[in-house]
């Protein structure tokens, strides 16, 4: 059985989402459709999503594809940036690399961050 806690806080023009605990594939698409419900409240706002309290199975190729297309589903809501910041572990790094990938390949301003602070100043400069 899995958990995961989420936290949400709205700082300045930045929703951030704190993401702690075990993430699968079903996980991940509630994240996405909640994050989507957020993004639609305020639209005026950047998102942060911080999961470096997570812990990820291997993702493919495919299963990233699959996620792109659930996120590219609800485009419309996600109008302004969105980082996320993950733990510098290679393996997590490189999966939200490829993440990167198909977002901005769709044409969202993503961007994956292991450093919080960094993050905040991406979103915060236009």
């Amino acid at each position: 059985r899995w958990q995961v806690a989420l936290g949400l806080n709205v700082v300045g023009n930045i929703i951030v989402k704190k993401v702690s605990g075990e993430l699968n594939h079903e996980r991940v698409m509630r994240l996405v459709r909640e994050t989507a419900v957020d993004a639609a409240s305020h639209p005026d706002r950047n998102i942060l999503i911080d999961y470096r309290e997570t812990t990820v199975a291997d993702k493919s190729m495919l299963d990233i594809m699959k996620i792109s297309s659930e996120i590219k589903s609800y485009q419309f809501f996600f109008t302004n940036r969105v980082a996320t910041v993950v733990s510098p572990e290679k393996t997590r790094h490189e999966i939200a690399s490829k993440m990167k990938a198909c977002l901005v390949i769709m044409g969202f301003q993503y961007e994956v961050f292991t450093d919080y602070d960094d993050a905040l100043t991406w979103l915060d400069n236009p």
